[in-house]
């Protein structure tokens, strides 16, 4: 999971649309990425949030995300991620299903 700020210069608007429309095909593009899963945070009604973004990516194991980042396509990737992110906190999580 990677935790996003978008850049001052752009509106929430054109933060999510650069996002969506520009920066997700690209990262579609990378070897060996199994899932995909763009959340944009909502605006608080009294604050600005502490994130604008919260991204998945999902990968079979650590190997086959460290062999996309490291492609051309994963550098490309992540080249553009500063063109509507400002900061990127990545976490490297594993999850538990638990049964309700």
């Amino acid at each position: 999971m990677v935790l996003l700020i978008k850049n001052d210069n752009l509106t929430d608007e054109e933060f999510t649309r650069y996002w969506l429309r520009i920066h997700a095909p690209l990262v579609k593009k990378m070897p060996g990425v199994r899932k995909y899963v763009v959340n944009v945070v909502k605006k608080p009604l009294n604050r600005e949030p502490d994130y604008h973004g919260v991204l998945e990516l999902w990968f079979d194991n650590v190997e086959s995300m460290k062999m996309a980042f490291a492609s051309p396509e994963g550098r490309i990737t992540q080249e553009d991620t500063y063109k509507f992110a400002s900061s990127m906190t990545s976490l490297y999580i594993d999850e538990y299903d638990m049964p309700l």
